[in-house]
């Protein structure tokens, strides 16, 4: 039996078949802005704004898109490194083949 897919690579499949690639947007400026004001420092990569562009091309729903990046994040923090190892999970691969 072959290892499962790691959300990682799902992601950039995805996006890689759908042509779909992140561009920030003004919203996410201003975001980052207000965040730096309020003394925080959250910095996302490229796997987590792929998912937000897949979101904001209407390709997953956002119940997928929460999916995703909880699946993700899971794996990428609990693994202690900067891989994700977590399976997808059929439900967001459903319907999209």
């Amino acid at each position: 039996m072959s290892e499962p897919e790691s959300t990682e690579a799902y992601v950039l499949a995805l996006a890689q078949r759908l042509g779909v690639r992140y561009e920030k947007t003004p919203d996410d400026e201003l975001a980052e802005v207000i965040t730096r004001l309020s003394g925080d420092e959250v910095v996302s990569d490229d796997i987590e704004n792929l998912i937000v562009a897949l979101k904001r091309a209407g390709l997953i729903s956002g119940a997928e898109m929460v999916d995703l990046l909880s699946r993700y994040l899971t794996g990428k923090w609990s693994s202690g490194s900067w891989t994700c190892q977590t399976p997808i999970s059929s439900q967001a691969n459903k319907g999209r083949e």
